[in-house]
């Protein structure tokens, strides 16, 4: 018996033959919606349409061919049944469907990965985090960073093996996304890389029609009741989100496009609740008596705002300010499909990243922003000698870029805590969040991955083999100057006013803060699904990795050595006095008061 498989959208077919028992196998098919054709001499030929094939799935087809005229076809509609009944792999496939048509706010299509039986939304990271932004999930109850997020193939996780995501806490693309399916376990040899779950999406690609999207969603304050911390008036939110797409054939039945643009900007009037000392700390004046303020820390007290809510008690006011809290996110993706002939098909897809967001801190003076820019390549050939056989070479590469910037917009210009830097330090007071920039700096974490995968469908008799190795280099580029503007920590507010910190923490200017490493991960797998008899099936597979030690271009770890001392270095001290930083360009250094009872 002969058959064919053609796609749907875009007239390319595939041929293939069954054995003696009546047995065929198509290898590696791409995902998407197929007519299938069986015919032999004698009999009439059957066509089954709407057969849709999803990501990473094995679906199973049943053909009967009754005698009869060749000119007389008999045209099947109904769809063959969705059980997975040839791999024993527990997993769940999020379609075209549900991405558009589930009310998802924000469109960040991993947030449907929740529909999942076994996965859980763990926050396992604050919002304030430079890293691990996004939605981090738990797949029967692993780690949240045990997860592998791929796109085409394409591994998306940053340097932390963080969720996909950007600095803006979403996934955007679920316009270019055609579906993704979640591995949770027992899935094939062919996935690996991480001990967790598997998020594998599949990107849209052109047909020989036109089709297109335009969409915009809008969302704002106007229907909200106001927040209790609010003043009378609510403030100002609105969230716009809007693109469209667009795919069709450069040349019908051999060339096809698809491209996608999609933004997300949102407005947002926050009201922070914080605490400062009270008019009467300021001038020295506290409830268990009365202190002289240290002419060096005048500069610094002046700089905390007048409490404007009620009383905490113990020379501690409330003081609530609005902050307007900004995000910008640019996503964009493009995709080229060429099929050569039956035997040859690629795909080369291009997908950018960008996003900002500016966030308020404790006090007003210290806003930041979160950046992000991540750039996705995938590079696939597909190669089909003969019915039976399937080779796939891909190779791909990633770079995730995640950071921040740190303002200090003190009403007066104060003296960095370390010579050299530009910007003043952090002040720890007991009872009073902290004050300053935030202690990360500008952190910038770059990661670099360029990644070769090559793979092979066989099908024999009784016996789908499949195989691949896998090479994947990764170069991490890290700035990390955290610490490095200093630390002054205090018990409580007396101290602080007579300048007496408990400890201090910091590195000193010529500090370095870089580090740059490579490492190299490489591995195979094989697997056979072993189809003893109709009923039971047999999935045999390995996978072995192996990945190459991270190695520092400096060859060694720095230096933080905590230095024990009668006091700590006071607020200005190490400003005055530079002995204090002649220590190893990559050491830092930390004084803890001795006889202190800790």
């Amino acid at each position: 018996m002969t058959l064919a498989a053609e796609q749907t959208p875009t007239g390319v077919a595939r041929r293939t033959e069954t054995d003696a028992q009546g047995r065929f196998v198509f290898p590696s098919l791409p995902p998407s919606v197929y007519r299938l054709r069986a015919e032999r001499e004698g009999f009439r030929p059957v066509v089954r349409e709407g057969i849709e094939l999803a990501v990473a799935s094995t679906l199973t087809v049943d053909l009967t061919l009754s005698v009869g005229a060749i000119d007389q076809a008999i045209t099947i509609t109904d769809r063959p049944p969705l059980v997975n009944t040839q791999t024993s792999e527990l997993s769940f496939l999020v379609g075209e469907m549900a991405m558009r048509e589930l009310p998802l706010n924000g469109r960040n299509y991993t947030d449907l990965a929740l529909l999942t039986p076994g996965v859980v939304p763990y926050p396992h990271r604050d919002g304030g985090s430079v890293v691990a932004h996004g939605l981090a999930m738990s797949m029967n109850g692993r780690d949240p960073r045990s997860n592998i997020y791929l796109l085409d193939g394409t591994p998306q996780n940053d340097f932390t093996n963080a969720p996909a995501s950007s600095a803006a806490g979403t996934a955007l693309g679920l316009e270019a996304i055609r579906e993704f399916r979640v591995e949770l376990n027992a899935y094939s040899a062919e996935f690996g890389r991480n001990s967790g779950g598997q998020v594998n999406a599949l990107t849209k690609s052109g047909g020989n029609e036109f089709h297109g999207s335009l969409y915009h969603f809008l969302r704002n304050d106007n229907l909200d009741a106001r927040n209790f911390f609010d003043p009378a008036k609510q403030p100002e939110f609105n969230r716009n989100q809007f693109g469209g797409s667009l795919g069709g054939p450069i040349r019908r039945e051999k060339t096809f496009f698809f491209g996608s643009y999609e933004s997300l900007r949102e407005r947002l009037g926050r009201t922070i609740s914080t605490v400062v000392p009270d008019v009467n700390a300021r001038q020295g004046i506290l409830p268990d008596g009365t202190v002289a303020v240290s002419p060096v820390i005048r500069p610094y007290l002046d700089e905390f705002p007048l409490p404007n809510g009620p009383n905490r008690g113990g020379g501690l006011g409330v003081y609530t300010f609005g902050f307007n809290q900004a995000l910008d996110q640019h996503y964009g993706q493009g995709r080229i499909d060429h099929y050569f002939n039956a035997a040859h098909q690629a795909f080369v897809r291009y997908t950018a990243d960008d996003a900002a967001q500016h966030l308020p801190t404790d006090y007003p003076q210290f806003p930041r922003s979160f950046l992000s820019r991540h750039q996705y390549l995938t590079l696939e050939h597909r190669w089909t000698p003969g019915g039976r056989t399937t080779h796939t070479f891909r190779g791909s590469f990633a770079r995730t870029r995640i950071g921040q910037d740190v303002e200090a917009n003190t009403a007066r210009a104060l003296d960095p805590f370390i010579p050299g830097r530009g910007l003043v330090g952090n002040i720890d007071i007991g009872g009073l969040p902290r004050w300053g920039p935030q202690t990360s700096v500008n952190v910038q974490l770059v990661q670099n991955l360029f990644g070769f995968d090559y793979g092979f469908t066989h099908y024999r008799g009784r016996h789908l083999l499949k195989g691949g190795v896998l090479a994947e280099r990764y170069r991490n580029n890290m700035v990390n100057p955290t610490f490095s503007l200093g630390i002054h920590t205090f018990s409580n507010l007396r101290t602080f006013l007579l300048n007496q910190p408990l400890r201090f923490l910091g590195l000193p200017a010529g500090g370095a803060v870089g580090r740059y490493g490579a490492f190299t991960r490489m591995g195979f797998y094989l697997q056979d699904d072993w189809r003893i008899a109709p009923r039971l099936t047999l999935n045999l597979g390995v996978r072995y990795e192996f990945s190459t030690m991270p190695k520092d271009i400096y060859g060694r770890d720095s230096a933080v050595p905590n230095l024990a001392a009668d006091t700590a270095p006071t607020v200005g001290q190490l400003y005055q006095n530079p002995t204090y930083t002649n220590l190893s360009p990559r050491a830092g250094f930390a004084w803890d008061v001795l006889g202190n009872g800790r």
